[in-house]
Order: C-alpha cells, then structure tokens, then sequence
C-alpha cells in the first residue's frame, strides 16, 4: 500500500511542479501538454514517467539534448515520500488536514525557486482550503498573533526593505494562525538557522556568491520538522 501512496506522491510532485512553473506567469496549467522547456517539443507518455524517465533520459531533453532541471526529479520524490509519510498511519480528516498543510508549503518552495515569489493566486487558494478543513476538524485559529505577526514583520520590513518580502510576511501569519505561538516560534526557528546555514555554504564552502535567496523552501522545511515532532 505504501508504494501505491509513493506513486501516487510522485504523480502529484510532477503536476505541482508544471503549475509552480506555469501560474505564476499566467500560463494554462492543461494546454499546451508537458513540453521541453528548451526546443518546446511535446513530449510523449513514456517522457512523462515520475522519476523512471528523466533518470532514463540521463537529465537531458531527448531531442534537443538541453539539460533538464533536477526540480522536477526532487519534487516527485519529495512528495512521493511525503505521501508515504503522511498516510502510513491510515487515511483520516487529520492526515488529509496535514498532507494538504504540506503540499501548499511544497508548491509555494517551488515557485519561491522558480521566481522568487510567494504566488497569490497559488496562496489564497491554499490557504483558503486550509481554513475550511481547519474549521472542519474544529481547531483552534489563533488570529491575535496572526494579526501581531503580520503587523511585527510589517514594521520590520519597513525598517529594513530587504528584510521579508510580503508574500513571505502573509504566509508566516497565516501559518501562525493555524499553528499556534510555540510551534510557530519552532518553525521560524529552524528556517532561519537552516538558511544561514545554507547561505554561509554556498558562499563560503562552495565559493558561489549569492544575495539573495528563497525563504519559503526553508519556511516549509521548519514546517515539517515541526509536524513530525
């Protein structure tokens, strides 16, 4: 069974990764079908195989031989696994709850790396449905300290431009809302040393200069790690 939810994971991991590159630049998510990003060739079924084809194609376009992104590969195999995780312990509203906590937070890391952008359209969407289920399973919604979470970093990001942009500042106070003072403090926590930690590596270790980097990727790591604990 675990296998059917990994596959399954991993069919959801290719489509969020096609909208995460599509929606944020307006385009159709279903037309045109999946195509090289390079030659715009269509590519056929067996091209379009979780995991099994862009290993067996060797990462390059089959007809114009263009590197292809690994983003792809790592996002099906993150939300197969995710999958797994999540419903190991059988199907209820709760896991459907989570697993759909977590898929926001994936596909909006994705759009992050692709544009660095927290998508509204992608967001309100999500967010919205998180509501619901959260209303559903009746817990708690802590809006004081999403409201004083989304006036601090307001305030921050007026004193410093180059703090948070704004998409990041509504996703930390809906988050909060939904998670509580101390699991939010958690999250925050291990975002922030894991993209220091990220930042000084790439800059120091492996010597590649860079000034800017995405913040929801390592906002949807502390996320994690918070459910898991």
């Amino acid at each position: 069974m675990l296998m059917i939810y990994f596959i399954l994971g991993c069919v959801v991991g290719s489509f969020l990764c096609l909208v995460a590159e599509r929606v944020p630049i307006n385009r159709s998510i279903f037309f045109p079908g999946s195509r090289c990003s390079f030659c715009q060739t269509k590519l056929k079924n067996f091209e379009l195989i979780p995991i099994i084809s862009i290993l067996f194609l060797q990462f390059r376009c089959r007809h114009c031989k263009q590197q292809l992104s690994c983003l792809y590969l790592f996002s099906e195999g993150i939300c197969g696994l995710l999958f797994v995780y999540n419903f190991s312990e059988g199907v209820s509203s709760f896991t459907i709850y989570r697993l759909l906590f977590l898929l926001m937070a994936f596909s909006l890391s994705l759009t992050d790396i692709y544009y660095f952008v927290v998508d509204p359209k992608l967001f309100y969407s999500f967010s919205l449905f998180l509501c619901i289920n959260h209303l559903y399973l009746a817990q708690i919604f802590h809006w004081q300290l999403g409201l004083l979470t989304f006036m601090s970093l307001s305030l921050l990001n007026r004193l410093d431009t180059f703090c948070l942009g704004g998409g990041d500042v509504l996703l930390i106070s809906i988050w909060g809302t939904l998670l509580g003072l101390h699991s939010q403090l958690l999250m925050l926590c291990i975002a922030s040393s894991s993209g220091l930690i990220f930042y000084i590596f790439s800059n120091y270790i492996l010597k590649k200069k860079i000034y800017e980097i995405p913040f929801v990727p390592f906002l949807s790591f502390g996320l994690f790690c918070v459910w898991i604990m």
